[in-house]
């Protein structure tokens, strides 16, 4: 994939500061917060998809991040509409994004020698 035009990666830093507005909207119960994890978590996700498809790199750990960001929205909808189930999907966000963390930090480093 070419490397994609400014305008596109301005459009991801807005939709994910839209997803982050319907967060604060949840956390602080404003009636707007769906709208915004609607809209944000939407754009979020398409352009999330163009990025990882078009990405040259491929490493294992992008299994955690792909299940931090789809949990992460579909959590932050569901929690915006005031639905359980969302509190839960939030929390294995959390807990794919710390596995995702450390997959990708030992997946940097130097395969390890074998001393006989």
């Amino acid at each position: 994939m070419k490397n994609p035009a400014p305008v596109y990666r301005f459009m991801f830093i807005a939709a994910m500061g839209f997803l982050l507005v319907g967060i604060l909207f949840t956390i602080t119960k404003t009636p707007a917060a769906g709208l915004f994890s609607i809209l944000g978590g939407t754009s979020v996700l398409v352009f999330y998809s163009l990025f990882s498809i078009g990405s040259e790199t491929k490493n294992k750990s992008v299994y955690a991040r792909h299940i931090a960001v789809l949990a992460l929205i579909i959590g932050q909808v569901t929690k915006s509409f005031e639905l359980v189930f969302g509190s839960y999907l939030l929390f294995v966000a959390f807990v794919a994004v710390l596995v995702w963390t450390t997959w990708s930090v030992l997946e940097d480093l130097p395969p390890s020698k074998e001393e006989d």
